[in-house]
């Protein structure tokens, strides 16, 4: 016998936008996305191969969206078109500090769409999840992330530090 598992997560709109789940048909942005160098430049560990990518997309079915991790495909409401990938979920090295994340495909930057993804999230992350504080973290040259955070109303906490540096 087959299960099926079935997930209750919310659909997120914006003005402009729609934050979804993940489906099948959506793996060839979701793979071209985290193989693109300029995309991935401060994502992460940075530019995925493309084994790296599908292994990540198995896992997002396999293992993330079985627990419940608020990752979503957005698109453009006006014409339904890919723009990028959001999320928010505890830090791998802080459980206690829920983190959001997002990146654009390169054709969907500087139109205003970082911002609005990243105010709905914390939107999403006070009123939905209930939480006492959102937090982001962002290269330290990546002044037009920094920015994007400012807009929707975060303000800078803390200096961190890993293998590859201050962030």
């Amino acid at each position: 016998m087959r299960r099926l598992l079935f997930l209750l997560m919310k659909i997120l709109e914006t003005e402009r936008l729609i934050f979804r789940l993940y489906e099948e048909k959506d793996k060839a942005d979701f793979i071209h996305l985290f193989t693109d160098e300029s995309v991935m430049k401060y994502v992460g560990d940075g530019v995925m191969t493309l084994e790296q990518a599908e292994a990540f997309w198995r896992k997002l079915f396999e293992k993330l969206y079985p627990h419940n991790l608020k990752i979503w495909a957005v698109f453009a409401r006006e014409d339904s078109r890919f723009v990028g990938h959001a999320g928010i979920y505890p830090r791998p090295t802080k459980k206690e500090d829920w983190e959001l994340v997002y990146f654009l495909k390169r054709d969907a930057w500087v139109q205003g769409y970082a911002t609005e993804i990243a105010r709905k999230i914390i939107e999403y992350g006070f009123k939905e999840l209930n939480l006492p504080e959102v937090f982001a973290t962002v290269d330290d040259e990546h002044s037009a992330s920094i920015k994007v955070l400012e807009k929707a109303g975060m303000s800078f906490a803390r200096y961190e530090f890993d293998e590859q540096g201050r962030f």
